[in-house]
């Protein structure tokens, strides 16, 4: 066996010592016993002596202590007995400090919004694996800060195709089914990648629109490189920065022009909107006496923004547009009279 993998035997054999809840031993008794198991598992005890023990002994305590552990020991009628503080600890499981864990945490918590993208399946792998498992320990065993898992569309899988795509200047034909049409094929000139509510979208020129389109990943089904093509460059026709400018998600329609939004929300969620913008235009009128608020956004309006007027039901009145305002009156009045006639 290697120098590491006798290493690994020695100090996995301490540790079941240490992490055994009947009884406790000393260092001594622990020493012997791993002298014994050495002799019958390799026959005979070299690299088994005192000074090896010393070194995996103080790798053992700094571990612990790196991740807010200690050795408990008390005296009994043999001298100094030693246990883990927390028996369900292994160094087996970690190789990693819990400063360095936190550390990682964050960044998993940052590259989760981009995994997927020029990742190999490996690095993949293990971000999802930190994703799941690797969140801020305690000795408690408690999580105190857990990142909010997504199932990604099924779209997911074209991101890393298209990707190279865009940085390869690749004219793609794209087979897609829009919900509740025929299935269409298309040729796009590939320019950027955005997600928007848990689902991807492909942004690029369509030549059969002659216009920018954006197809949501998970209703592509096909992707292939069309031939003899020549690719239009998104300095001519795209910016990604200025489409999304002055929109909420991704609908942008170019006929569409920039209107204030006036919005008046209820003091119950005044502060939601205040500590998180709807938008990086949005613009605080008025703070009102009760606790309402006046705010002003400069979007278009498109099905995104909105979706999240709806979603706020009471809470929101639009004061202007006026066409904005009787749209979502008519909304609201259409599901008032579904409710009334349920229980009519």
């Amino acid at each position: 066996m290697t120098g590491n993998e006798l290493q690994h035997f020695r100090r996995t054999f301490i540790e079941s010592c240490l992490r055994n809840s009947m009884r406790a031993y000393t260092k001594d008794e622990i020493k012997e016993l791993l002298s014994e198991s050495y002799l019958e598992r390799f026959g005979n005890t070299k690299g088994c002596g005192s000074r090896n023990f010393e070194s995996d002994w103080a790798f053992i305590k700094k571990t612990l202590e790196e991740n807010e552990l200690t050795l408990t020991k008390w005296k009994n009628d043999k001298g100094w007995c030693y246990r883990y503080s927390d028996l369900d600890f292994t160094i087996s499981d970690i190789s990693l400090t819990k400063k360095e864990l936190n550390k990682l945490a964050d960044a998993v918590k940052f590259l989760q919004q981009i995994k997927g993208i020029d990742l190999n399946n490996e690095l993949t792998e293990i971000l999802q694996k930190l994703d799941a498992q690797v969140k801020y320990h305690t000795s408690s065993k408690n999580d105190i800060i857990s990142l909010q898992y997504a199932e990604p569309a099924s779209g997911y899988g074209w991101i890393d195709s298209l990707y190279e795509a865009i940085i390869e200047l690749n004219v793609l034909k794209i087979r897609y089914h829009p919900f509740n049409k025929e299935k269409i094929e298309t040729i796009i000139h590939p320019y950027h990648l955005r997600q928007y509510n848990n689902r991807w979208f492909l942004f690029g020129w369509d030549e059969s629109r002659n216009a920018i389109s954006n197809l949501a990943l998970d209703r592509i089904e096909k992707v292939t490189v069309a031939g003899n093509k020549t690719y239009k460059l998104p300095i001519e026709v795209f910016n990604a920065k200025e489409h999304f400018k002055n929109i909420i998600g991704v609908t942008n329609f170019t006929h569409l022009t920039v209107e204030d939004i006036i919005l008046l929300f209820s003091k119950e969620r005044a502060p939601y909107i205040i500590s998180k913008k709807i938008h990086d235009t949005q613009e605080i009128l008025e703070k009102k006496e009760d606790g309402s608020i006046l705010i002003k956004l400069q979007v278009k309006q498109n099905f995104e923004l909105k979706s999240f007027l709806l979603s706020q039901g009471s809470h929101v009145t639009v004061l202007a547009p006026q066409s904005l305002a009787q749209e979502i009156a008519n909304e609201l009045k259409q599901t008032l009279a579904r409710y009334s006639g349920s229980t009519s």
